[in-house]
């Protein structure tokens, strides 16, 4: 997907332009006895990159509102209990964290897919709770590590502290584990038992390949 594709020669023009202009890096707050001709570039220079600035707002904002409408129109396809405005909320949740994270929120929304079906209610037989199925002794450590409030497993199904935890998590899994497949089965297996299959050669493959296998056809859907 590519949301920046529009206007490209317009702003490779803005941008030669700006590495032409002979013009200081700060424009002096007394313009006496300067020469017109640079009072004039100065000001060119300003608008041409105040235009600049707003234009790749504009751009990320657009970027931004056609994702969390594709994550919306995803979510719709399940059973999920979100009325429309509280889904609003939900993919905004997951934009916002798949952005501090560093992730693609299609990914994100994948891995949601994967353990939950956005079912917000869901509850594993191990007792793991929520979009993201966070089990409560694993969310009581990870609110305490990103000081986030606590109030009982009841926190796991405000769809925002599930979804802010469990990116926390998969990129605490990511950092200890340095691939993401990996920290994918660490998050489904937990890291402990998947350091146990790695100590005896075995590699899980099953549950990443299902997470990436949601990914691609939801990318797929959306070009």
């Amino acid at each position: 997907m590519k949301y920046f594709s529009s206007n490209k020669i317009w702003l490779s023009a803005v941008i030669s332009i700006g590495l032409i202009l002979p013009i200081s890096e700060k424009k002096p707050s007394d313009l006496n006895g300067i020469s017109p001709a640079y009072v004039k570039e100065w000001s060119f220079q300003e608008s041409v990159f105040s235009k600049r600035a707003a234009y790749e707002e504009k751009e990320k904002l657009k970027y931004k509102n056609e994702v969390k409408k594709q994550i919306r129109k995803i979510a719709y396809r399940y059973q999920t209990n979100f009325e429309k405005s509280k889904l609003e909320l939900v993919s905004e949740h997951i934009f916002e964290y798949s952005q501090k994270y560093g992730y693609d929120p299609l990914f994100l929304t994948a891995l949601i897919i994967t353990e939950s079906s956005f079912n917000n209610r869901a509850k594993s037989h191990q007792g793991a709770i929520g979009l993201m199925q966070i089990l409560p002794a694993t969310g009581s450590a990870l609110a305490t590590e990103t000081q986030m409030a606590w109030r009982g497993k009841k926190t796991l199904y405000d769809p925002e502290v599930n979804i802010a935890l469990g990116a926390f998590y998969l990129n605490k899994l990511l950092k200890r584990f340095q691939d993401l497949r990996l920290a994918l089965e660490a998050y489904n297996h937990g890291p402990t038992q998947l350091k146990q299959f790695l100590k005896r050669g075995i590699r899980p493959k099953k549950y990443s390949n299902k997470v990436y296998k949601n990914y691609n056809m939801i990318k797929a859907r959306s070009i």
